[in-house]
């Protein structure tokens, strides 16, 4: 059903041109203004008793004081409609790839609490949607534990761990160059490929073994026992092989061949997880430094 005020927007929207919100206010601003210019011109052309010339003569001076008018009236016009357009794309931005927006706050008129109801109810939205992933205990983007599930998982481990249940290697990888990826193909690509990563570790480590997503591009691997096969070496090479024999597809089509740089620590039964993750971070620093694929720290 389509409200009455909405007329004069909905007839001009099938018309399909100006397809922008801001040129349908534009187009019917510039009409609005031509016609008095129509009338004075029909006066001065059919109705002056002082001849074709000076009317004309006439006609083209209120003609260009009129465009001149028009234009700067159409330039104002297109600057006042940029909230709009800011709280458009900001809500656009949000729902293909959760990005928090600034827009600016304190303008009291329609506008401007247009700009700052959008910021208040994306935020409160996102913090919504971030509370319920946190207690769901699930990523959104590759269905691993998030942060919070992964470190309720770690702190058993290390329990584990202390009792002599195994030997315990706490890996973090981080994908190279994601933010180029991001920058260059886009959000979902960006998330295209952090799911083929998730897939392609979860297929190369043993069932004992965990990942998780920490956060962006960073995941958290936990790793169990020290034989040949399994060891945490052993497991990084061949998650680094596999990322070279399987690129990940993007969703226009387009293949991209992914790296990790890993960095991982041996639990010795003391540390805390902010300490053992610390350590597992400069390692993985390190192997990105001097272009390795992974750095186990002693």
């Amino acid at each position: 059903m389509e409200r009455e005020d909405l007329g004069l927007y909905a007839r001009i929207s099938r018309l399909g041109f100006p397809k922008g919100y801001p040129g349908k206010v534009l187009l019917v601003a510039f009409l609005g203004a031509q016609a008095p210019l129509i009338a004075v011109a029909l006066y001065l052309v059919l109705g002056s008793s002082s001849g074709l010339g000076e009317a004309l003569r006439a006609l083209a001076l209120v003609a260009a004081v009129t465009l001149l008018g028009n234009a700067a009236t159409l330039l104002a016009l297109g600057a006042l409609l940029v909230p709009i357009g800011l709280a458009s794309a900001a809500l656009e931005a949000y729902l293909e790839d959760r990005t928090r927006p600034e827009l600016p706050a304190g303008f009291p008129d329609e506008a401007g609490r247009l700009m700052a109801g959008v910021r208040r109810a994306v935020e409160h939205l996102d913090s919504t949607i971030t509370s319920l992933e946190g207690l769901s205990g699930s990523d959104p983007v590759t269905g691993l534990p998030n942060r919070r599930a992964g470190e309720e998982r770690l702190a058993e481990d290390f329990g584990r761990a202390r009792r002599g249940g195994g030997i315990l290697t706490l890996a973090l990888a981080d994908v190279n160059r994601f933010k180029t990826i991001n920058d260059t193909h886009g959000h979902q690509a960006g998330d295209a490929c952090i799911r083929h990563v998730a897939d392609v570790v979860r297929g190369n480590v043993r069932e004992g073994d965990w990942l998780a997503r920490w956060g962006g591009d960073e995941f958290v691997l936990a790793l169990w026992d020290s034989s040949v096969f399994a060891s945490p070496g052993a497991v990084l090479g061949r998650i680094n092989n596999a990322l070279r024999e399987s690129p990940a597809r993007l969703p226009g089509g387009e293949e991209l061949v992914l790296s990790v740089s890993v960095g991982g620590c041996r639990y010795a039964g003391e540390e805390d997880v902010r300490e053992l993750l610390a350590k597992a971070d400069a390692a993985m620093y390190e192997a990105k430094r001097e272009g390795r694929a992974w750095v186990l720290a002693e």
